[in-house]
This record gives structure tokens, C-alpha cells and sequence, in this order.
């Protein structure tokens, strides 16, 4: 029997509205898509199993939900973004836990990164 190791599985999630909203206020908003980015810990013998179990974990989590507009939110999993192997052999405070790469052309500045994808 092989050892299993940490992994973090990055899953994206999107919301999707369905029906009419009933008594919109001031706070109704309906002309942007909300996407979560979820990162959940899992422990598996490879990469490969583990993006399998992340995948499943990320279905098993989808949900519906009433709004407060009465439309159904549905919340979907949309695909596996990465699998990062955690180095650490213990899970203690300041363990990394993900990191990626943001690779953007060279003329771009740091305020650029910021603004595109932490909206900055």
C-alpha cells in the first residue's frame, strides 16, 4: 500500500440564477455572474487521484438555494483548476497550502496584475 500525500484541489464554481425575482430593491444587482474559487485539502496516493476526489467532493458540495428575491441560485461545479501537492510533512501554522503562477506579457506592471486578477 503506497502512502498518501496532502494535496489542495482548486475548484471554480458558478452561480447560476433561475426565475423572476419578486420585490427587487435598491441591493438588486443581476448584471454580473458570480464565480467562487474554492481550494480544499485532500489526501490521495497521486495528483490524479486526487483531482478525481476533488472533483467529486466539488459535486457532492453543489447546492440550490431560494434568494432572498425568491430566484434559485444553483450553485455548479464548473471543472478542476489545479492540483498542488503540499510539501510540508506536517500541517502547521505559515504551511503553504497553494500558490500558482500568474503569467502575464512583459510590459505588464504590478498594478496591471493587481487590477486583472484581484481587482485592484
Amino acid at each position: 500500500m503506497s502512502d498518501k500525500k496532502w494535496f489542495v484541489v482548486a475548484l471554480l464554481y458558478e452561480s447560476v440564477h433561475n426565475g423572476e425575482p419578486k420585490q427587487v430593491d435598491e441591493n438588486y444587482e443581476n448584471t454580473t455572474k458570480t464565480y467562487e474559487e474554492s481550494h480544499i485539502l485532500v489526501k490521495a496516493e497521486s495528483s490524479e487521484n486526487a483531482s478525481l476526489l476533488g472533483k467529486k467532493l466539488g459535486e457532492e458540495a453543489e447546492h440550490d438555494y431560494k434568494n432572498q428575491y425568491e430566484e434559485t441560485v444553483c450553485w455548479k461545479l464548473v471543472k478542476v483548476l489545479d492540483v498542488f501537492e503540499l510539501m510540508d510533512e506536517e500541517l502547521k501554522t505559515g504551511t503553504e497550502v497553494y500558490s500558482r503562477f500568474i503569467l502575464v506579457p512583459r510590459e505588464s506592471g504590478t498594478q496591471d496584475v493587481l487590477k486583472k486578477f484581484f481587482q485592484e
